[in-house]
């Protein structure tokens, strides 16, 4: 009988305990670099994520929204403000989608989706019928990051507008 409850004991200990470290901060790697979220947050991002690659835009948008305004100071904010224009922008709202690629831009230049940032404001600009702007956005992303993929295909795009 002992023995049982010393088992019976063990089990709801190791049941608390995993619920407890569900809660506990955890380690991310965000594109090469580790960072550490709190578990609610790391949930709200993948289920933001996981709605985007359903292609449930106006959803996915939604999501990364509300994710934006209950953690304003998170390490995964760059990436959401990328998926966000992705989300905007897959929702045909390709001025708010520039809008928001724009912003990570301009606030987060070193961020490692800026380069992709860049090539998909030019894209909304061409849609935009701006060509002018869209020059003037992937000569910026030729200069900035001369390395990136997004820069080669951005002297892709360069070649065909002139």
């Amino acid at each position: 009988d002992v023995q049982r409850k010393q088992k019976d004991l063990l089990a709801a200990l190791a049941a608390q305990d995993e619920r407890i470290r569900r809660m506990e901060p955890q380690k991310v790697s965000l594109d090469g670099q580790e960072a550490t979220v709190d578990a609610g947050e790391k949930k709200a991002y993948d289920d933001a994520i996981g709605i985007l690659r359903k292609g449930e835009f106006a959803k996915a948008a939604e999501a990364l929204q509300g994710f934006q305004r209950r953690f304003p100071s998170s390490p995964y904010n760059g990436h959401v403000q990328y998926w966000l224009g992705n989300a905007q922008y897959g929702k045909g709202e390709v001025k708010e989608a520039a809008q928001t690629f724009r912003a990570l831009v301009n606030n987060a230049p070193d961020h490692p989706r800026a380069a992709e940032a860049l090539l998909a404001l030019a894209n909304c600009q061409v849609e935009l019928k701006d060509p002018k702007a869209a020059r003037k956005s992937l000569d910026e992303l030729v200069k900035n990051y001369p390395q990136s993929e997004a820069a080669q295909a951005g002297r892709e795009r360069l070649a065909k507008l002139k």
